[in-house]
């Protein structure tokens, strides 16, 4: 599990005021961990060209190309001219070591590094830059980001084959917008290891080795043993049954689906069918495909329960939540939820473009876990967000 933090400038002030380093020192040490990492990956004598803005993240590239400088054919697009302090300095270094400067982008080159804009972008790009990002797209070349690719939240992104993040884990590059365009993250270190760089956050990045599964390890066992879960079959049979299927899949014992209409339901044959709740179940499932299909609230007393899709919009959603339940919308389900709620209207795109403060502020109200669907899932429980970049659109169907 690693932390993933909204804004990392309070992380560069503690580094300077804790541990004595200097705004220039982080930087040189960024643009250190940028030309290494491109030293790792591409031959000597490679044409590596940076795109410069005229902030801080454009000090970077100045910095990195002038370490590259000697070593490889480097050439730099100043996109901006520099206007921040380190930007005028860092590119009078990089300039004093005869590196091209150039106006507009060459024919070809081996490596684009993305330094224009960094931290803080928001919105469309001008019309130049915008040009400049479509036209640095199209080339055959490795494609690199310096801590965030330019147009994040723009039509015309910086798409990377590989962003460098600065420092720590940044939340702007986990939103569901930002999936096509980051490529493969790295955290590179500024002088500091990260145990020692990274504060206190309620945001992780939830990896592979953060899944435990139960293990079986009784091995005098019948189905009986491994939970009996009961799926509540509405107006829209076949995503009960879908639901059930998935259940046994990952290991349920037993699977129950209860329907009042046991005669016109299709059953694959290992899914249960009863009208009856069943007294020995362990956990319950209710929402998908269930329409105006009555409930009763006492169900969801004792046991554990999964609640999605039409329960999303029901307001007896907020008469059965528990500290035991678990709520899975996806964004337009979650925007319904928020209304239920009383956070006001919403739609899904409102939602994704909040997704981490909407999550963040409902599983504050919200007494069980929230599992917000997405191209990357939010799981979220008592202001704490846990984000999973582990599912594939192989899902999308």
């Amino acid at each position: 599990m690693q932390k993933i933090f909204q804004k990392t400038d309070v992380l560069d002030k503690r580094a300077c005021k804790k541990f004595l380093l200097s705004d220039e020192l982080l930087m040189e040490n960024a643009a250190r961990s940028l030309s290494d990492f491109i030293r790792d990956r591409v031959a000597s004598g490679a044409k590596v060209l940076f795109l410069c803005g005229g902030g801080n993240n454009g000090a970077d590239g100045y910095a990195a190309a002038r370490m590259l400088q000697g070593s490889y054919d480097v050439s730099v697009v100043s996109v901006y001219a520099p206007k921040s302090e380190l930007a005028k300095k860092q590119f009078e270094r990089a300039r004093a070591t005869k590196l091209k400067i150039l106006k507009t982008l060459p024919k070809s080159f081996d490596v684009c590094v993305d330094c224009v804009l960094g931290s803080g972008q928001s919105g469309e790009l001008d019309k130049n830059l915008a040009n400049l990002i479509l036209a640095a797209n199209a080339k055959n070349s490795l494609k690199i980001a310096c801590d965030i690719p330019t147009g994040i939240h723009s039509k015309t992104p910086f798409k990377a084959d590989f962003t460098l993040t600065m420092g720590a884990l940044k939340s702007v590059l986990f939103e569901d917008i930002a999936t096509d365009f980051t490529g493969e993250i790295v955290v590179c270190d500024l002088g500091l290891e990260r145990s020692v760089f990274e504060g206190e956050t309620d945001m992780f990045l939830l990896e592979r080795d953060d899944l435990l599964l139960p293990k079986r390890e009784k091995k005098n066992s019948n189905k009986g043993d491994f939970g009996h879960l009961v799926i509540v079959s509405g107006e829209h049979q076949g995503a009960a049954i879908l639901s059930g299927l998935s259940a046994l899949t990952v290991g349920c014992g037993l699977v129950s689906l209860l329907t009042d209409n046991k005669s016109e339901l299709c059953v694959a044959p290992s899914l249960m069918q009863t009208s009856k709740f069943p007294q020995k179940a362990t956990a319950l499932a209710v929402g998908m495909g269930l329409g105006d299909t009555k409930i009763d609230t006492a169900w969801f007393e004792k046991l554990p329960f999964v609640a999605d899709a039409d329960m999303c919009y029901d307001e007896r959603i907020l008469q059965i939540q528990n500290a035991k339940c678990v709520l899975t919308p996806h964004p337009k389900e979650f925007a319904a939820l928020l209304g239920v709620f009383g956070f006001g209207e919403f739609d899904a795109s409102g939602v994704q473009a909040e997704r981490f403060e909407l999550a963040k502020r409902f599983s504050l109200k919200f007494q069980g876990v929230l599992v917000l669907k997405g191209a990357n899932t939010i799981v979220a429980h008592e202001g704490v967000l846990y984000v999973c970049t582990l599912g594939t659109n192989a899902l999308s169907k």
